[in-house]
């Protein structure tokens, strides 16, 4: 009996796991970055990414286009940043910052640091993502030239932390869990102003898309730029 029931477990976790890889490599996540999922799956940074995606190319329309990890240099600087999502369609482009914790967040606009408390009531400062996401954007729009209208700052945290203070008053930008990312976009796809064509979308993407794949120097030298960062 008892190997019976270990027969249907390994045979139930067998399909789990085939049923898993047949969806992740049908996305875009996979079809971009080739990543295993394995790898992506035990990145808690990253696994956020690819659900925050999943539910974007589940709802967003059809000629929308996403990019991930891409890497833009800074206006009259060596150094780089690195964008976690992007994701364009004809009401703009939003950069997406993600930040898959758990706990409650605390945070102000204005804030250079915010709060997340662990259920033991231990706290942790993080930057604020706001200003984080800030930094992406002016790289992108100094790369691609766009007028501040078109471009969303949008920090998505997951499903497992509660929003229980965080104060927000700029127009474009926008902080949500990852279970409201359906109705943030379909409300954008209903009442948001279009700034772009099919062809502009498909412009913005091909001069973006290079800089997913930027040599391991360039991500190596901006990962010790972060740590030093950090360290100081």
């Amino acid at each position: 009996m008892l190997l019976i029931f270990l027969l249907i477990v390994i045979i139930m976790a067998i399909s789990i796991i085939y049923f898993k890889q047949k969806n992740y490599r049908a996305s875009i996540y996979y079809e971009l970055t080739n990543d295993n999922m394995f790898k992506v799956i035990f990145d808690k940074g990253r696994y956020g990414e690819y659900l925050t995606s999943r539910i974007i190319e589940k709802y967003a329309l059809k000629s929308h286009k996403q990019l991930f990890n891409v890497y833009i240099q800074k206006k009259n600087s060596n150094d780089w940043t690195e964008v976690d999502l992007v994701f364009i369609d004809r009401t703009g482009l939003y950069v997406i910052e993600s930040k898959n914790y758990s706990g409650w967040i605390f945070g102000n606009e204005n804030q250079s640091q915010w709060t997340q408390t662990m259920p033991n009531n231990k706290k942790f400062k993080f930057y604020n993502p706001i200003r984080q996401n800030a930094t992406h954007i002016r790289a992108i729009q100094n790369f691609l030239g766009l007028p501040d209208e078109a471009l969303h700052s949008v920090i998505v945290f997951s499903e497992r932390c509660q929003l229980k203070k965080v104060e927000v008053t700029s127009e474009n930008v926008h902080v949500l869990k990852r279970e409201n990312v359906r109705r943030f976009i379909e409300t954008r796809n209903q009442s948001g102003t279009s700034f772009f064509s099919k062809s502009d979308i498909e412009a913005i993407y091909k001069k973006l898309l290079p800089q997913m794949q930027v040599s391991e120097v360039v991500k190596a030298q901006h990962l010790q730029t972060i740590q030093q960062k950090y360290k100081n």
